[in-house]
């Protein structure tokens, strides 16, 4: 350990003290990052009651208060009423409850990791979405460092990483439900963190090694970091683009390479991934038109998890596809071979050929939403009923376990959109969870 460095109990912290680590989880941290100064008292009573008990502090970037002016600052934060960067106290209870899973990543996780779910759905939703909102707090200030021309620490991203691996293996359909969800704002950031949350869940599937899925899952969260640096109106645009604005749009892949490039810190194949995340297997993708072997597994996983995520929420130039439909795409465009088969195979195979969220119509006319897919019979998946076979819509949803159904309903097909009447309450397109 450094000379500057120092351990320490819980009790012994002071307001001015910066912390480099702590001895509990990152998602069990009540703030975003593991280094970061003690502002306040408050931080020292939601950091004991997140289960704290040993810290090492920097003493060279601590600055402590004489006992007059800690008391001062103390008696200041006691008078706070709101405590900047912190969530509500009965959030950090639940983030420290014994429900909390702490989930070990193993060596190398096993393809069938993903089919034997250590959570049910609904309790690691909880867990997903507060790992994203953590997640956006990172990206936001890796976006600020960008903006002002400074490197990137990927070492405040690792824990994201880290925890989304651990989320996937508890229940990998929490992260992939938040995926689908309709998006308003921060759309660079749920992109990035979708495609990262997909691109994962496919190379665990695919038996990628862990060390690979880390280098992936960076490459992931910042393939679209080039885009701080462009007008983002053009992010998700939904209609075609002019020629100029094709032009702009085909440099974020090479703003992205200068700014990975000033921190030494990251590998050279996440950047290496990065860059190759638009080309295609039949040499027309850009930014180099690479083709065939030219391409390594990881830069495949990332250039069809990419697109999908793409299409699905309208990235590109054309307005977004219900998700059969950008599987389907997907599919024709493996015989036009711009996509792997096996790739694309596996993908559906993943998502289900009715993914999460998809909006399906019942043999019975009822109509409603997959809340969760049966990856071995992706025929029957689990499915929330929003509307009786007459069009009325249920005051309470009907969650049913196609597998297990009495009445032996099946589905029908996709809702079709098109008919202005199939969903008349807005109840098929799902927002939150």
């Amino acid at each position: 350990m450094s000379s500057s460095l120092k351990e320490i109990s819980i009790d012994e912290l002071l307001v001015g003290m910066f912390i480099v680590k702590m001895d509990i989880s990152w998602i069990k941290s009540p703030f975003l990052l593991h280094r970061r100064a003690v502002k306040s008292k408050n931080d020292i009573i939601l950091l004991k009651k997140s289960g704290v008990k040993i810290l090492t502090i920097d003493l060279d970037k601590s600055i402590i208060s004489t006992p007059q002016e800690t008391e001062q600052k103390m008696a200041q934060s006691e008078n706070d009423s709101v405590v900047d960067e912190l969530p509500p106290e009965d959030s950090v209870e639940e983030i420290n409850s014994e429900q909390q899973p702490q989930t070990k990543i193993p060596k190398n996780p096993t393809p069938d990791c993903l089919d034997n779910p250590i959570l049910p759905l609904k309790e690691e939703l909880n867990n997903a979405i507060l790992l994203k909102e953590h997640a956006c707090e990172a990206f936001s200030a890796i976006n600020d460092l960008v903006k002002n021309n400074k490197p990137i620490p990927i070492k405040e991203l690792e824990p994201v990483i880290d925890e989304t691996i651990s989320s996937l293996i508890r229940n990998s359909q929490a992260l992939l439900t938040l995926m689908h969800l309709k998006r308003y704002e921060e759309k660079l950031f749920s992109h990035s963190f979708s495609v990262m949350s997909l691109a994962l869940t496919f190379a665990i599937k695919d038996g990628v090694k862990k060390d690979d899925l880390k280098l992936l899952g960076l490459a992931s969260l910042l393939h679209d970091i080039g885009w701080a640096q462009l007008p983002l109106n053009l992010f998700g645009k939904g209609k075609k683009y002019s020629e100029n604005e094709t032009k702009v749009v085909h440099q974020h892949q090479k703003i992205a390479n200068i700014i990975v490039g000033k921190s030494d810190a990251i590998p050279h194949t996440v950047k290496q991934i990065m860059m190759n995340h638009h080309e295609r297997i039949d040499g027309s993708g850009y930014p180099n038109s690479i083709e065939g072997i030219q391409i390594d597994n990881l830069s495949k996983i990332l250039i069809l998890t990419d697109y999908y995520d793409e299409l699905v929420h309208g990235l590109l130039d054309r307005p977004g596809l219900i998700p059969s439909e950008a599987l389907r795409l997907l599919y024709k465009e493996t015989v036009q071979n711009k996509q792997e088969k096996e790739h694309v195979e596996l993908l559906i195979k993943l998502l289900g050929i009715y993914p999460l969220t998809s909006a399906i119509e019942l043999t019975s006319g009822e109509k409603g939403i997959v809340v969760e897919v049966n990856r071995d019979k992706p025929l029957i998946p689990v499915v929330k009923i929003m509307y009786t076979a007459e069009g009325n819509a249920l005051a309470k949803p009907l969650v049913i376990d196609l597998e297990n159904d009495d009445k032996k309903r099946q589905i029908k097909g996709v809702v079709d959109f098109i008919n202005e009447k199939a969903d008349p309450k807005n109840l098929l397109v799902v927002e939150g969870v």
